[in-house]
């Protein structure tokens, strides 16, 4: 039977995500957090104005001119505002997977992915992320992945897919990405020298997009501490 972490959709697919407690929670308890600090801010404005070195003089002189009920309703309001807008925020990127019988489904956010049951070779955990490999040896899907990990397995199972105890199956074929590596197929290293600059600057949109694009010339990759691991798929 599902966990309580688990439900089952109108498919009969098995839905993988957080507690049901967790987004009430956040948007409870940040808001809360938010106004507790606004206060705290006002009550200590007076104090941060003495203090020569400390940014945005102004701001907390301006705070001070204000009545001292005014002060205390604002920063409770901004303070609660701000903690609602992060608590959205937050409840927005949690991640839920459905694994059925014809698919698996990613989302997080307005990201949404799908995988076709009978594309996927194996599902593995590789560090934080779950991957998804195809019969190519290609890499079908790859998540930032935060949920109950005995449960997302008990999911794959039952519904029979095949999960790698052990990780990735090809790991060791890895290797470290430089600029001219042999054995790349022609665009690759370009597209590894963008994705670089995309790596230090952690843009996750280029990222995703460049990794996509690699794999349409059959490179998987992998990143280790900003650095880039490549491997090839079998060709189609």
């Amino acid at each position: 039977m599902p966990s309580e972490n688990t439900r089952t959709d109108g498919s009969g697919g098995t839905v993988v995500a957080d507690a049901p407690w967790v987004a009430p929670a956040v948007l409870i308890g940040l808001p809360l957090v938010g106004a507790a600090l606004g206060w705290g801010l006002v009550l200590i404005a007076e104090w941060i104005t003495g203090l020569s070195w400390f940014p945005f003089q102004g701001l907390f002189e301006l705070l001070t001119d204000l009545p001292r009920a005014v002060q205390l309703i604002g920063g409770l309001a901004l303070g609660f505002a701000a903690g609602l807008v992060l608590g959205l925020w937050v409840v927005s990127e949690l991640l839920t997977v459905t694994v059925g019988r014809e698919s698996m489904r990613f989302k997080r956010g307005d990201d949404e992915q799908e995988v076709a049951r009978g594309d996927v070779a194996s599902v593995f955990l590789d560090g934080k992320r779950l991957v998804v490999l195809g019969h190519r040896r290609q890499e079908l899907a790859q998540v930032e992945f935060d949920l109950d990990r005995e449960q997302l397995v008990a999911a794959l199972r039952r519904h029979g897919y095949a999960w790698q105890e052990g990780g990735d199956p090809y790991g060791g074929e890895f290797k470290r990405w430089v600029p001219g590596a042999d054995g790349l197929p022609r665009g690759a290293d370009a597209l590894l020298k963008a994705r670089e600059r995309a790596l230090e600057k952690s843009n996750e949109g280029d990222l995703r997009e460049l990794r996509e694009e690699l794999a349409g010339l059959d490179v998987v990759v992998r990143d280790r501490d900003k650095k880039q691991y490549w491997r090839l798929s079998d060709p189609a």
